[in-house]
């Protein structure tokens, strides 16, 4: 179990409506989620028509009126607001993440916390997308989650630093009271890839377990290994909650689909 006065806390998120739409883009396919039902459209070898899809959606008797499109199959870049230049927001792209023409990407800001957050969408899923629902918004996953992790963190003294597990990846976000230290996803396939990554991130900030406070989005059973393996180096490990009941573990981001589409 975790130890601290913190554990099982929940994230209130009051972003969605009843009849609102989340449709998550990840690396195999699409999950399209409302409060009712959840549907995940898997991806083939190639890619599917427009028509194809609005016979899918069509068939599932999804309401599209209010959506969004969460793309979270590629890591985003956040960038301090006063150095953000909206003109070239591919700039911040090039020396973290490799990308080519079959991208394009988008920049979006965060205003209360004075972020900017670039990420690339896979072009022909934009092209997709526009035929089928141009009138959806769109976000990243960094994006919806920031504002949250921050308005927990301000006022807090100890360095708060917030793990988001999911399929063959995992998010970290580091904070000092309501600033933004550190953003990054980072490849993992088992604990010890996880472990590691976590452990140089540690030591690059120069912590030690009693200098920060860890929290992981979610408590999932297939993620087991992973709490096990942080509790070892650091005692006390919180969890955040969603504030909807938690979906199957199986799902490629079990914690993300409560939290901002149920």
């Amino acid at each position: 179990m975790g130890t601290g006065q913190q554990f099982l806390m929940q994230l209130n998120s009051n972003k969605k409506t009843f009849q609102d739409l989340s449709i998550l883009i990840l690396k195999d396919g699409f999950s399209f989620c409302t409060p009712e039902q959840q549907h995940f459209f898997g991806l083939e070898t190639e890619t599917p028509s427009p028509d194809a899809l609005k016979s899918w959606i069509k068939y599932h008797q999804i309401n599209t009126e209010n959506t969004t499109l969460v793309y979270m199959d590629l890591p985003a870049v956040t960038v301090p607001l006063p150095l953000f230049d909206k003109e070239q927001p591919e700039l911040y792209l090039k020396t973290a993440i490799a990308i080519n023409d079959t991208h394009i990407v988008h920049g979006e800001t965060i205003d209360t916390l004075d972020q900017a957050i670039v990420y690339p969408i896979t072009r022909k899923w934009d092209t997709l997308f526009k035929a089928v629902l141009p009138k959806a918004s769109i976000t990243h996953l960094t994006t919806q989650l920031l504002p949250d992790l921050a308005k927990f963190s301000f006022g807090k003294t100890k360095k708060n630093m917030f793990v988001h597990l999911r399929q063959d990846q995992f998010d970290l976000f580091l904070f000092q009271g309501g600033q933004l230290l550190l953003q990054n996803s980072f490849p993992q396939h088992n604990a010890d890839d996880f472990l590691y990554y976590l452990f140089y991130v540690t030591e690059q900030f120069y912590l030690k377990p009693e200098q920060f406070n860890l929290t992981f989005l979610g408590k999932y059973d297939g993620f087991d290994e992973y709490y096990l393996g942080a509790r070892e180096f650091h005692e006390s490990i919180d969890y955040f909650e969603p504030h909807y009941p938690s979906p199957s573990p199986v799902h490629p981001v079990p914690f993300f689909l409560s939290y901002n589409s149920l």
